[in-house]
């Protein structure tokens, strides 16, 4: 099982963990980083697994400090 979500806390960013217990335990010691932030103004992340096994999840913040928070995206693989 896929949990992702917004770290709103330094450091900030879009992470991902798994469970292999269905959602009992969460792997927090191997946790993903999917993108770092700027600032907590983020979250919301939404992921789906795509035809050739990839992920891909779209979220909300900031590229760089100065900017206002704007939809973006991270293609990305699980971890073998």
């Amino acid at each position: 099982m896929l949990l992702v979500y917004g770290h709103r806390r330094p450091p900030y960013g879009q992470r991902a963990c798994l469970s292999s217990d269905n959602g009992q335990t969460w792997n927090l010691k191997h946790e993903i980083t999917l993108v770092d932030a700027p600032d907590g103004n983020l979250g919301y992340p939404a992921s789906t697994q795509l035809s050739d096994g990839s992920v891909l999840t779209i979220y909300y913040q900031k590229d760089r400090p100065d900017e206002k928070p704007c939809l973006m995206g991270t293609h990305w693989r699980l971890p073998k």
